[in-house]
């Protein structure tokens, strides 16, 4: 009967995949309402959000099922494990698009404008690259890109702090404009969040493909070996 289990597995990481795809589409429409100052777009961002979370919902339900009726081994099984981690990461992605659209919700009732700079263009084209590509790295189960994609996070860890030293520089400068300037530092900080987030995902994705954890650490994803015995003992 394992072919009812692949099976499952199949339309399980579908399921997991038309998340995945439905946060990056909020992502881009987060970026647009900012960059076109459209409220419109913006709402529907934030209403979005709670589809995402009955998706997170019914990935875990799915995954808690699988995994108790189905003696699930090797790929299927990290996968079933790790696709509940992604599951949850792609819900923090949602949370993190949901605050750039109320922060542009707030720009745009106290018409103020949004002031872009190109580094903001930047910092979201590459943030959205990187999402983009970690999706893909999950739908393939190719793990070849993981490097190139941490060291992509370099960039936007780069410019988020050009853009928070420019940002801070016109606050000491424009006391009047210091509400409108904390939004926009708030956005930029929540672009890097996901691309942070975006990271975790090729985490999970290589433990899934190649049974071993690895960490994006200082721009580099390498395996990560723990000092052991944090939380269980050694059983030897």
């Amino acid at each position: 009967m394992n072919w009812i289990a692949d099976e499952r597995v199949r339309v399980f990481k579908k399921a997991l995949l038309k998340m995945g795809w439905y946060c990056e589409k909020m992502f881009l429409l987060s970026i647009e309402a900012f960059q076109t100052e459209d409220e419109k777009i913006a709402r529907q961002v934030i209403e979005d959000d709670n589809v995402l979370d009955e998706m997170e919902i019914e990935v875990r339900q799915e995954a808690t099922t699988l995994l108790g009726v189905h003696q699930l081994n090797g790929l299927n099984l990290r996968f079933v494990a790790g696709g509940i981690q992604i599951a949850n990461t792609f819900e923090r992605i949602g949370d993190t698009t949901r605050r750039i659209s109320e922060n542009t919700v707030a720009l745009i009732r106290d018409h103020s404008g949004n002031s872009q700079f190109s580094l903001m263009r930047k910092i979201s084209q590459i943030a959205a690259a990187i999402l983009k590509e970690s999706l893909r790295v999950l739908a393939d189960l190719n793990v070849e890109g993981a490097i190139e994609i941490c060291a992509r996070d370099a960039e936007v860890d780069e410019l988020f702090e050009e853009i928070r030293c420019e940002l801070t520089e016109n606050m000491a400068k424009n006391a009047e404009n210091i509400r409108k300037l904390f939004l926009m530092l708030d956005i930029a900080q929540s672009i890097e969040e996901i691309a942070d987030l975006s990271t975790n995902i090729v985490e999970s994705t290589i433990y899934i493909v190649k049974s071993q954890a690895y960490k994006c650490l200082r721009d580099e994803m390498k395996p990560f070996k723990g000092t052991g015995g944090v939380l269980f003992e050694d059983s030897d």
